[in-house]
């Protein structure tokens, strides 16, 4: 009787689990998704470094009305590991973007490169 319970238990916490995970959820990419695939993408092609981690930061609506996606990078170059901010700005309706910057964490505005705009 002991092993009726526990299987009858076992299915219900089965049956809970199952139907709490809503299928278009499981495997649901999110929203920044594609840009963080950008982001990472010209990080590599801009510094020649292994990206090892990534971070979504956030998503702002400039007052022109672009959107902008940031996120922090943290690649390994020859030993060195260091940290990079990418900003990524595009037209919110054709998703067309109108500029990247690259900011290196711990490095003054004096000391950066000019950010690189590129339209794409």
């Amino acid at each position: 009787m002991k092993a009726y319970r526990w299987m009858i238990l076992a299915l219900t916490g089965v049956w809970l689990v199952v139907g709490l995970v809503h299928p278009d959820e499981v495997g649901a990419e999110p929203s920044y998704a594609k840009w963080g695939r950008i982001a990472v993408k010209e990080t590599i092609k801009r510094y020649h470094a292994d990206v090892i981690d990534y971070k979504h930061v956030g998503r702002q609506v400039d007052s022109d009305g672009l959107v902008s996606e940031t996120f922090k990078l943290i690649l390994n170059k020859e030993r060195r590991q260091f940290a990079v901010t990418v900003q990524i700005w595009f037209e919110h309706q054709s998703e067309q973007v109108v500029r990247l910057q690259f900011t290196e964490e711990g490095k003054s505005a004096g000391g950066m490169r000019k950010p690189k705009y590129r339209i794409v």
